[in-house]
């Protein structure tokens, strides 16, 4: 028997919503090849979804994949990508690492390492 996870998702998104805040996404891709101007053509895009920024211990920073200034952001359940640029306190963050809650198909909440 499978255990219905959309119920815990739905939890996770009412709780970032009442505890977060919500934070702009911009995404930018590369089109095709534009002939007149010799580059590829880019568009951008935002989305914007409820999170939780918090800061790393000094535990964690001597790890070596964590970096002075970085941060972590609990967002809500949706499609991230390494690359992802995000706006915190006015100031703009590239995501570095995405790591997914996820005990079944059900993207329960997503877990971002951003950098300046």
């Amino acid at each position: 028997m499978a255990f219905n996870y959309d119920r815990i998702r739905s939890t996770a998104s009412q709780l970032l919503e009442r505890f977060g805040e919500q934070l702009t996404f911009t995404r930018t891709t590369q089109g095709a090849y534009d002939p007149d101007t010799g580059q590829p053509s880019t568009s951008t895009s935002t989305f914007s979804r409820y999170c939780c920024v918090f800061d790393y211990s000094d535990a964690e920073r001597a790890e070596q994949t964590i970096q002075e200034g970085d941060r972590r952001v609990l967002a809500e359940a949706g499609d991230y990508e390494v690359g992802d640029k995000v706006t915190i306190d006015s100031e703009t963050y590239r995501v570095v690492s995405v790591s997914e809650s996820r005990p079944s198909a059900t993207i329960v909440s997503v877990t971002l390492q951003v950098r300046k």
